[in-house]
């Protein structure tokens, strides 16, 4: 048998699920069904059936250290295996960079599983049966792709139709088709004849290797160049953003499934769902006895069918039906549910604006720790900074802002210019614009820092690093 290799693809920005899900922190990497992360119940579900040294994450390189982060977590004993991919295009590169990745770890004879960070799935049994279903019908040749059973007339999913039957359970393609009108998608329900396209795939990396080359082949040649220029680590791999940029943006379903003459769908039944929208979200969700999903301090009164989410603040909602209300510190979103599709709308307008709402929470996790805007206004900014233990800022300066830090829990040391202090509770230092600084947390418990910015310009790329322990730039 073949070396199977897992590859789960953790890059996405989620901003259906806006404004919980945001660029720096998606929706991938939150506990929405349970007790960990989408990603981490994705990591769970492989682990079951193999070794954590098998098992790649593809993400964007600005989710380093939070993916890393949830992969220490779990404990695994074993060093993650990222791809670091230095700007989005699609599925297509991402996939082919995975196929030189996994040959140059196991050689030439490589199975890759692609699947999802953020798909649910309840029959887990179920799911592993079909995984070796499709990883034996990849050792013959084929490119392999799970149809989900459809039960209602998604307008959000890709579809596949169904050919000629192989074996149980397994067919050949007979073609892909665009997310359709609800009109079209009461159709393909219907005829029985369709089954929802879930984006996971099974191929042997010599087939999909060819079927690039000979259907996409300004995908796979620039694979090799950038696959060539590669910088490696032993828990990354990073890519020459330069060399990236000339990848195409293009889906593996348009570069290769669409045209490979060797497809086969397996008609999967395993209770899948990709947790794409709040309404799918609501649909999978174990839900009160008036239909609904409540998260936070909530108090209904005549509610129901409906998710409602809060952070932080005490919610009420009085005689409301089929609603999304999902309340975070800076935003709040209210939907129909049958319209919860359509919250990109509203954050491509945003985007339109340039708004940071898509990209930051105002909680910001980073690899020392994190901080959280508390307030701002016309030229002064106030954030609570929390550094973990034994963890370090870089060694920067400002030239456009100064800041005034109060020590409120723990004790740091801070280099402040050519001075190096220790500063504990009640304790502050008012770091002037264009001095040199850096706030170390030597000691075993967390350190809390009150941060006032004050200046004609308070965003994040006002920083000039001179030393970083996490290199960045």
């Amino acid at each position: 048998m073949k070396k199977v290799v897992f590859y789960i693809m953790a890059g996405g920005e989620g901003m259906r699920l806006w404004p919980m899900s945001r660029a720096s922190f998606p929706k991938q990497l939150h506990y929405l069904l349970g007790d960990s992360s989408l990603l981490q119940q994705s990591i769970s579900r492989v682990l079951k059936i193999s070794d954590p040294k098998n098992i790649m994450i593809g993400t964007r390189d600005d989710l380093y250290f939070s993916v890393k982060a949830q992969w220490e977590t779990m404990k695994l004993k074993s060093n993650p295996w990222l791809l670091l991919e230095p700007m989005s295009r699609n599925t297509a590169p991402a996939i082919a960079l995975a196929c030189h990745a996994a040959r140059e770890r196991f050689g030439e004879d490589v199975i890759i599983v692609t699947l999802a960070s953020d798909h649910a799935i309840k029959n887990e049994q179920r799911f592993h049966q079909l995984l070796k279903t499709g990883i034996r019908i990849a050792e013959q040749g084929n490119i392999v792709t799970y149809g989900i059973v459809p039960t209602y007339p998604e307008t959000g999913y890709g579809y596949i139709n169904v050919g000629k039957k192989l074996e149980t359970d397994v067919f050949q393609v007979a073609a892909f088709k665009e997310k359709p009108s609800l009109d079209i998608a009461k159709k393909y329900l219907k005829s029985k004849k369709y089954l929802w396209n879930s984006g996971m795939f099974v191929f042997d990396t010599k087939v999909i290797g060819e079927n690039m080359q000979q259907f996409s082949p300004e995908v796979w040649n620039v694979s090799k160049k950038v696959w060539a220029k590669r910088k490696e680590a032993k828990d990354k791999i990073e890519f020459d953003e330069k060399q990236f940029a000339a990848f195409p943006a293009i889906s593996i379903d348009y570069a290769v499934m669409e045209k490979a003459p060797k497809r086969a769908v397996i008609k999967a039944d395993f209770e899948w769902c990709d947790v794409g929208c709040w309404h799918m979200l609501h649909q999978i969700s174990k839900k009160d006895k008036d239909g609904n999903v409540l998260s936070g301090d909530i108090s209904t009164v005549d509610t129901h069918n409906s998710f409602i989410k809060s952070e932080n603040k005490f919610v009420a909602t009085v005689g409301i039906n089929n609603l999304i209300v999902i309340d975070t510190p800076d935003a709040l979103l209210i939907s129909d549910k049958d319209r919860s599709q359509d919250v990109k709308t509203i954050v491509n307008r945003l985007n339109e604006k340039k708004s940071s709402l898509t990209k930051f929470h105002t909680t910001v996790y980073r690899p020392w720790g994190k901080y959280t805007v508390l307030e701002e206004g016309p030229f002064y900014k106030i954030k609570r900074v929390v550094v973990n233990p034994k963890q370090q800022l870089s060694l920067q300066k400002h030239l456009k802002r100064s800041e005034h830090w109060v020590v409120v829990s723990g004790t740091a040391r801070i280099v402040c210019g050519d001075n190096s202090i220790l500063l504990k509770a009640n304790e502050s230092v008012f770091i002037a614009k264009g001095r040199k600084h850096r706030i170390t947390n030597p000691y075993s418990k967390p350190v809390t820092i009150i941060e006032v910015q004050t200046g004609g310009y308070l965003e994040e790329d006002d920083i000039l690093r001179f030393e970083d322990k996490y290199e960045r730039k």
